[in-house]
């Protein structure tokens, strides 16, 4: 007999820690109805006793998300599904990463110019129009 209660007790448990795992991932799988944080950071009383309630009726966690969703709408979900328009909110941000490394990439491979020998202009008087007399000028007004 004892062997019995003891095998009861240890499966109450199990099934126990199941059920406040599935609560705690419930919570924070949904936003909290003031869209402030998940039930589960925020505390929301009302929903938390709702999805216990649901968890010891024996739902599970797609209909309890459903039924949530069907009441407050997608904006209740923590992460959006992956379907539809909501797959830009996906991949967004991985988009605008590539893009920007390409344009900053494309920016510094050409920014800076090389400088060469060949590039800098010699200093050769003989070829400036009225060299001479420009020095002559600049020697009188000294």
């Amino acid at each position: 007999m004892k062997k019995i209660f003891l095998t009861l007790i240890i499966l109450g448990s199990v099934h126990a820690n199941d059920k406040d795992e599935l609560i705690l991932d419930i919570e924070k799988s949904l936003m909290a109805s003031c869209f402030h944080g998940t039930v589960y950071e925020h505390g929301n009383q009302e929903m938390e006793k709702q999805i216990a309630s649901f968890v010891d009726a024996g739902k599970s966690k797609d209909y309890i998300i459903n039924f949530f969703t069907d009441k407050y709408g997608e904006q209740i979900l923590a992460m959006p599904e992956a379907k539809g328009f909501n797959i830009f909110a996906w991949l967004a941000p991985m988009i605008i990463f590539a893009l920007g490394s390409i344009i900053m990439y494309a920016y510094f491979k050409n920014s800076t110019p090389t400088l060469t020998h060949a590039s800098i202009p010699k200093k050769d008087n003989n070829n400036i129009k009225f060299s001479d007399e420009i020095e002559a000028e600049l020697k009188d007004f000294d």
